[in-house]
């Protein structure tokens, strides 16, 4: 027992130092990225011309592919949403960068400007907000406010509210529902 005290004493001051180092291993932060970016899985976008990939700050969504590396059903389905959001911005977004995450990705808020719903007038959108809306993403890391949109964290939690309610999307899965007595998606 007594062996293994430095040790734990040791980690704790090693473990807290290589965690500070990670976005000093990332590279510099950049605070924004405009350009044409495609859908890797679910929440995180590669962009044209851009080394790290971009991860959408405030959601999680299904994984494109499992342990085994086999494509899910429930990643496809989220990859699809957000490659539909991004065709519908013709894949030209603009983000703010918050931070770098635990792989190196960029941790962005994104926007792609569309006519949503077809036809209306091009206007901004939140990728990620329009993911949690279609029930393709649920919230995560809602505590840390955004410094530029202080109501970011509340508006996503608004919306996964709403979608969930109406078991929009993948709700009706990840609430352990099967298809046949889950609400149709309004």
């Amino acid at each position: 027992m007594r062996s293994i005290l430095p040790i734990m004493a040791l980690l704790s001051l090693v473990l807290p130092a290589a965690a500070q180092d990670r976005p000093k291993a990332c590279g510099t932060l950049p605070k924004t990225w405009e350009g044409q970016a495609y859908a890797v899985d679910g929440d995180t976008l590669t962009g044209a011309g851009l080394k790290p990939a971009i991860r959408l700050w405030g959601i999680r969504a299904p994984r494109l592919r499992d342990a085994e590396e086999a494509e899910t059903v429930p990643g496809m389905q989220a990859r699809s949403a957000l490659e539909d959001l991004l065709t519908a911005g013709e894949h030209r977004i603009a983000c703010k960068i918050a931070a770098w995450d635990d792989q190196c990705r960029l941790v962005a808020q994104c926007t792609i400007t569309a006519e949503m719903p077809l036809g209306t007038p091009a206007a901004p959108h939140d990728i990620a907000l329009r993911l949690l809306e279609d029930g393709f993403a649920y919230g995560v890391g809602l505590g840390a406010a955004l410094p530029w949109d202080g109501e970011a964290s509340a508006r996503y939690a608004h919306f996964e509210a709403i979608s969930r309610q109406a078991r929009k999307g993948l709700w009706p899965s990840w609430l352990g529902e099967s298809e046949a007595t889950a609400a149709p998606a309004k």
